[in-house]
Parts: structure tokens; C-alpha cells; sequence
């Protein structure tokens, strides 16, 4: 085996398929350029091919900067965007969570910042931004912060990135959501088995929809393809945000269908007027992103066609 054919198969080991091709027609190229200019100064081929592939560079090295480039989000990466989720929901926030001082929270967020800063600011750095902002709504004595920035950074950011800008919600449209529409003991017992599973380990449920959102985030984020890591995170949001709805509704049935078991605190008015409305807030802001980059990219397209129509 040459040392070029070694080198590009242990190239395409650290590349997912898509980008295989692409990444082994380019550094051969160069290769071959290289060992053609060794052998130029009197090496023969073998010699030439090794001395190529020592000065190209490791093909792990290579590799990963292909990765980057193409937009390929590694595991550690999905690690790092569900950790908020892991340490803020369900048993993560009852068994760690609520005993850590906010001052370790923001030491930590101070040190992924940094770690975002050295790696040009990664994927999983939009998801923690969101975290700080839900913070800042929730701790900060000044909501109007909030309500001021946010939406402008959303804005500005899907203007570039739409995916980016709805990582940067996902605080919004699956926590905030999730504990907004399923409140404790909006469903409770009258002490018939299988009703006790709600509401008194409520906190099994948001551990479960916790679960959900990160194998959604992780799904996304691995996508074969960057292009269609935002279509899998909308769709799996809105999913999630149609359970939660459905499940509101279902308690009202519930609980108005077999009141022998179940009593529920819901009305009718409340789910119109409260949770629905909710509900439909939270797939606009999943949507927001999308939107304001379609108008963005019509803007861009239509601007060099207003100009030429101008000139003649």
C-alpha cells in the first residue's frame, strides 16, 4: 500500500460519509502535488509519497478541521449543549442542581464562555446563551433587560442563522413551555392506582421530557447534514409542544369524564384563554428564527433586482 492511499483511508475514518469524497479528491490532489515536487529533487515515488505525507500533516488533524469547517458537531459538542438541560430539569436540578451556589453557576458559564471564545464559538455556545437569558428573566430584578435584548439578539442572529437563533430559544420552547402549560396538581387522584403516578412524581415527567429534548438537540446537532439540522430541532419541538397542549386538553377530559377518579383544577376558559394562547406562543417563537430568515434571504435576493431595475 502507498503512502498516500494510507493516508486517505485513515482521512476518511474521521470524516462522515457525506464529506468522504469530497475531502479525498481535494487532499490527494495535494498530496500528489507534493510528492511530484520531491521527486522533482531526485527521490523516487515511494520516498516522494512518504516524505508528502509527513509534511501534510496527521489525517486525524486534517480530519478535524474538515469536520469544522463542514459544520460537523462532534459528541462532545451535543454533551456540552445538554449539560443545562441535565443540571436545570427534572432529577438533575432535585438531586444537584438546586444545592449549587448561583456563583458556581456563573464560574461555570464564565469558563464555557472562554472555552466558546477558543473554539470560534461552537454550536452547543448557543444553546447556553439561551440558559443565561431564561436566568435573566427569571432571577434578575429587572425583566425588562430581558424583554429588550432578547428579542433583538434572536432577531440579529437567525438573520444569519436561523438554526443557531433556535438553539438560542430552546430554554423557551421546551422548559419554559413544559412547566408553564403542566402545572402541578392541575390533574390529582382521588386514590385510584395508576393516578398517583401524577402529580405526585411530577418530577418524573419533566425528567422524561428532559430525556426527550436532549435525544431531539442530539438528533439535530447529528444530522448528516448541516442543512437539515434546523428542519429535525423544529420538528421535533413542535412535537413536543403538540404533546404538551394534547396533554393539557386530555386532563380536562380526564378529569370531567371520569371525575370518580381524577379531579382537575383546568376549565374550559382557562385552556382558551391561558394554556392555548401559551401554546401558540411558544411554536411562534420556534418558528420566529425561520421567518425572519426567509425574509431575510428574500430581501437579500430581491435588493440586486430592485437595483438593475433602477439603472434601466
Amino acid at each position: 500500500m502507498s503512502a498516500i492511499k494510507g493516508y486517505l483511508d485513515e482521512l476518511k475514518k474521521s470524516l462522515p460519509r457525506h464529506l468522504q469524497q469530497e475531502a479525498e479528491a481535494e487532499v490527494y490532489s495535494h498530496l500528489e502535488a507534493l510528492t511530484q515536487e520531491f521527486q522533482q529533487t531526485g527521490l523516487p515515488r515511494l520516498t516522494a509519497e512518504a516524505k508528502a505525507v509527513q509534511h501534510f500533516g496527521s489525517p486525524h488533524t486534517i480530519g478535524s478541521a474538515w469536520r469544522r469547517a463542514a459544520g460537523v458537531v462532534d459528541w462532545s459538542d451535543i454533551l456540552l449543549a445538554a449539560l443545562p438541560i441535565l443540571g436545570i430539569t427534572g432529577m438533575g436540578w432535585t438531586l444537584v442542581g438546586q444545592y449549587i451556589p448561583l456563583s458556581i453557576y456563573l464560574v461555570l458559564f464564565g469558563l464555557g464562555a472562554g472555552l466558546a471564545w477558543w473554539r470560534d464559538w461552537p454550536t452547543w455556545w448557543y444553546a447556553w446563551l439561551g440558559w443565561l437569558f431564561l436566568a435573566v428573566l427569571i432571577v434578575s430584578p429587572t425583566p425588562w433587560m430581558f424583554i429588550i435584548t432578547f428579542p433583538i439578539i434572536v432577531t440579529l442572529l437567525a438573520i444569519d442563522s436561523w438554526q443557531y437563533a433556535t438553539l438560542m430559544t430552546l430554554p423557551f420552547t421546551t422548559y419554559l413551555a413544559f412547566a408553564t402549560l403542566i402545572e402541578r396538581h392541575q390533574l390529582v387522584t382521588t386514590g385510584w392506582g395508576p393516578g398517583n403516578l401524577y402529580p405526585s412524581n411530577m418530577i418524573w415527567l419533566e425528567t422524561a421530557f428532559s430525556i426527550l429534548w436532549i435525544v431531539i438537540l442530539a438528533a439535530s446537532l447529528r444530522a448528516a447534514r448541516p442543512t437539515r439540522r434546523g428542519v429535525y430541532l423544529v420538528a421535533g419541538l413542535i412535537g413536543t409542544q403538540t404533546i404538551y397542549i394534547g396533554a393539557v386538553v386530555l386532563m380536562l377530559l380526564v378529569g370531567k369524564l371520569m371525575p370518580g377518579y381524577f379531579i382537575t383544577t383546568l376549565t374550559t376558559h382557562e385552556i382558551m384563554f391561558v394554556k392555548l394562547p401559551v401554546g401558540l406562543l411558544t411554536v411562534g417563537l420556534t418558528l420566529y428564527p425561520l421567518f425572519v430568515w426567509l425574509i431575510a434571504r428574500w430581501l437579500r435576493q430581491s435588493g440586486p433586482h430592485i437595483d438593475s431595475h433602477r439603472t434601466t
